[in-house]
């Protein structure tokens, strides 16, 4: 099979990944409104013990728990400069592979210099974020 068409199957893999896990994500948040719903119909408060068992998250940190954690909690992190600094070298790395393949490919190679530059942007974009907490105070 052509290099070309695998290349494109691993962005194909990746989006059905991300559909099938957003359609189980909205199957586990609408089965907990119908759980809120039946105390809703009813009249009630729903009791403490349902209301942490539905809100309940998951961590790799917690003894016994072997699930990932669904949904972040707290405020966000922001990432330090040394995440972005190993952004660059990745997506530089990145867009020379996807440089050289749209080079050698001839006049084939045109989707391979359009993910290039893209990888390439988002090298610069990560530079720039280094750049800026590196030297911000």
């Amino acid at each position: 099979m052509n290099f070309l068409y695998i290349a494109m199957l691993i962005p194909i893999f990746g989006l059905i990944y991300a559909a099938f896990t957003s359609f189980l994500k909205y199957r586990q948040h609408r089965s907990m409104l119908d759980v809120l719903k039946v105390y809703a119909e009813k009249g009630e408060a729903p009791p403490p013990e349902v209301l942490a068992a539905l809100t309940k998250t998951y961590s790799l940190a917690e003894a016994g728990v072997t699930a990932p954690n669904p949904l972040p909690s707290g405020p966000a992190k922001v990432q330090g400069p040394l995440h972005y600094w190993s952004l660059v070298g990745l997506f530089t790395v990145f867009s020379a592979g996807f440089a050289y393949a749209s080079w050698s490919s001839g006049s084939a190679g045109y989707p391979f210099a359009i993910v290039a530059f893209t990888m390439g942007a988002v090298a610069v974009w990560s530079l720039i974020m280094a750049v800026a907490l590196t030297f911000k105070k």
